[in-house]
């Protein structure tokens, strides 16, 4: 019925298998999972991922809407997976300036629902893990970064303002 247990199939043989559902000062799995699958589902453009999320966010929007204080963490989960997200792909030496402060411009903002990965150009491995990164180049200076939507892109940059600019609540 969707949601995730706190033990594994293979554990040992219990007369319940736990399924923590509510958050408190600590996240409850689910929220964790269900925020996990969808970042990851935004790093790779896997559908499954985000469906996996779904469906927690399907069993638990009830309770949610019932009792909004017991699920801050999955009310997280809910928000980015309803709202416009990004991804933000930096391709640059990591230990260039121009790559460092590409992604300082990005740190220093609040981007809750926007997922940032970064490689060298040419990082053939990145881009085999993280798709976001496939065919992205570093071709116009030392560093580019793009802003994405459902990996659909804005022309690449090097200026860290005119990265700013384009990921301005305005834009969004």
């Amino acid at each position: 019925q969707g949601g995730f247990f706190d033990t594994g199939a293979g554990h040992e043989s219990l007369v319940l298998r736990p399924k923590d559902l509510f958050d408190n000062a600590t996240p409850s799995g689910n929220s964790a999972a269900a925020e996990a699958l969808l970042r990851l589902s935004a790093f790779t453009g896997d559908p499954t991922l985000e469906g996996r999320a779904l469906r927690v966010l399907a069993l638990l929007g009830p309770a949610m809407a019932r009792h909004p204080t017991g699920f801050g963490r999955l009310l997280c989960a809910a928000d980015f997976a309803l709202s416009p997200r990004r991804e933000v792909a930096i391709v640059g030496a990591p230990r260039a300036e121009a790559t460092r402060a590409l992604v300082r411009t990005v740190s220093r903002l609040y981007l809750p629902n926007t997922v940032l990965a970064g490689a060298a150009a040419g990082d053939g491995q990145a881009e085999r893990i993280v798709p976001l990164l496939a065919g992205r180049l570093a071709d116009r200076g030392p560093a580019l970064a793009y802003v994405c939507e459902r990996f659909a892109c804005q022309m690449p940059v090097s200026d860290p303002q005119a990265l700013a600019r384009q990921l301005s609540p305005a834009r969004a």
